[in-house]
């Protein structure tokens, strides 16, 4: 048992680490990238983006059944469809959308 215990605190610390310093260095280079060419970068929160059915709104933690599928919880709704598909839809659906631009991807106001 104490060396389950070992075992798994180098593994948090370095998933800290990674979401802490990576990602974060990997937004801010993009977001400077982004800004030098005229465009905008828009931080989505994810949290509940994938959670929440794009039809009825209905926001569950169980609607997420894996990876790629997303059933809504609601017995009235029922939706189902792509779990990254539905969060598209509800970051789309907060003000946000991408368009493509001159063979490129830039995120704009609705």
């Amino acid at each position: 048992m104490h060396g389950r215990t070992r075992d798994v605190c180098p593994a948090a610390g370095l998933n800290r680490r990674i979401a802490g310093e990576a990602w974060g260095r990997t937004v801010d280079l993009l977001a400077h990238k982004v800004a030098d060419r005229g465009g905008l970068l828009v931080k989505v929160p994810a949290p509940g983006a994938s959670l929440r059915c794009s039809m009825c709104g209905f926001t569950t933690p169980g609607s997420r059944e894996s990876q790629a599928v997303f059933v809504c919880k609601n017995p009235t709704c029922c939706w189902s469809g792509n779990a990254d598909h539905n969060a598209g839809r509800n970051i789309d659906w907060a003000g946000l959308a991408l368009a493509p631009v001159a063979g490129r991807a830039v995120v704009r106001q609705t």
